[in-house]
């Protein structure tokens, strides 16, 4: 079952299009994707480092990881920022319809 468009998770894709000129959004969305994929691949490779006995590399592995998931919260916060400062909340054309006319 496909989710309703109007509660669907917004994609970076859905970001860029909205501000296409925008070439802060656009490097930050960059770095957000590098930092992500960072973050899924620290937790892959603390993973084997421990299975393969090297506890002090785990360590070092799991202690990025908390880094790197603090570094995209503090980068989260500044999109929030720039998006509200820039053109507030994304609507996708159907929340626009669906809401007009109500508060919400």
């Amino acid at each position: 079952m496909l989710a309703d468009e109007s509660t669907a998770p917004r994609r970076f894709s859905d970001l860029r299009s909205a501000h296409p000129a925008d070439t802060t959004l656009q490097n930050l969305l960059r770095t957000l994707s590098a930092k992500l994929d960072t973050c899924g691949r620290l937790a892959v490779v603390e993973y084997e480092a421990h299975v393969e006995g090297y506890e002090a590399c785990a360590t070092t592995f799991n202690r990025l990881a908390e880094v790197e998931r603090r570094s995209l919260e503090e980068l989260l916060a500044c999109l929030r920022s720039h998006l509200d400062a820039t053109k507030g909340p994304l609507e996708t054309p159907a929340e626009s319809a669906d809401t007009g006319g109500r508060e919400g």
